[in-house]
């Protein structure tokens, strides 16, 4: 199944003063992120809840969107046109991806949608941020791993989709299984998934259409939400000689005071 913007009820358009502020492409300037409303986060939840996944429409500002991109492309060409993954908001320092980060009201959201999510009074915990960069040869190895994150939220932000051949589109089986109440029931869970054979018949599954994961295509722009600790999900590829760049939030990791965890890495 395939789904598009148009097709959705997960639709929280920024007005246009929001969405596209008169300042230059380096500055970064408020607002960083839209104020939601407590009703617009709730029916936000209710949107992952029954389609898998949430859209905030317009809300990346077009000028700090445009300087994104160079970033992007910039050190992917400094990378020989390989696959590229930065970790951290030191790693995307002075960028509007390191601003984020850091706004209050884009943690809120993130925070307020994972106490509706678990049912408890979550912290202020920050995020794991990764920017991940398809491209090259190398960028097909990364396409088709299907895998749930450590995290009760993943926000995503596309920076690069093509526009031309393959888009890299983001493969989706939501919510098949809980949070868990131990990090021993995680971990079998990723056992169970992260092995040979399951990928391999996964990603032969969906290539031969016996599998339908919800498919979704993603905008420059937008920001789009998902439970990634309960998601089964992966990308798929794009050309070689294309980019596909996205910004990963993950928020709240329900296992981060586990020992068995700590022991394990």
């Amino acid at each position: 199944m395939s789904i598009s913007l148009e097709e959705t009820n997960v639709l929280y358009r920024v007005p246009a003063s929001s969405a596209a502020p008169d300042v230059a492409v380096n500055a970064i300037e408020p607002p960083l992120f839209p104020p939601l409303s407590d009703a617009s986060i709730d029916a936000l939840f209710a949107d992952i809840n029954r389609n898998g996944f949430g859209v905030i429409r317009d809300c990346v500002p077009p000028a700090q969107l445009a300087a994104m991109q160079d970033f992007v492309q910039r050190q992917v060409a400094d990378n020989g046109g390989q696959y590229l993954s930065l970790a951290g908001p030191d790693s995307v320092s002075g960028t509007y991806l390191q601003a984020l980060s850091a706004s209050a009201e884009f943690r809120r959201v993130c925070r307020a949608l994972c106490g509706k999510a678990t049912g408890t009074i979550v912290p202020d915990t920050g995020f794991y941020q990764v920017l991940r960069c398809l491209s090259g040869t190398k960028g097909a190895r990364h396409s088709y791993f299907f895998h749930f994150d450590s995290f009760v939220l993943t926000a995503l932000v596309p920076i690069l989709i093509p526009a031309e051949g393959p888009p890299g589109d983001l493969l989706m089986f939501p919510n098949v299984r809980p949070v868990r109440s131990s990090y021993v029931g995680n971990l079998l869970d990723k056992l169970l998934l992260d092995n040979k054979l399951t990928q391999i018949l996964l990603k032969r599954g969906v290539l031969a259409n016996i599998l339908h994961p919800v498919k979704v295509r993603m905008d420059p722009g937008h920001i789009y939400l998902f439970w990634g600790y309960r998601s089964v999900h992966a990308n798929e590829p794009c050309e070689p000689d294309k980019i596909r760049s996205t910004a990963l939030f993950h928020y709240l990791n329900p296992h981060a005071g586990s020992s068995l965890r700590r022991a394990l890495r």
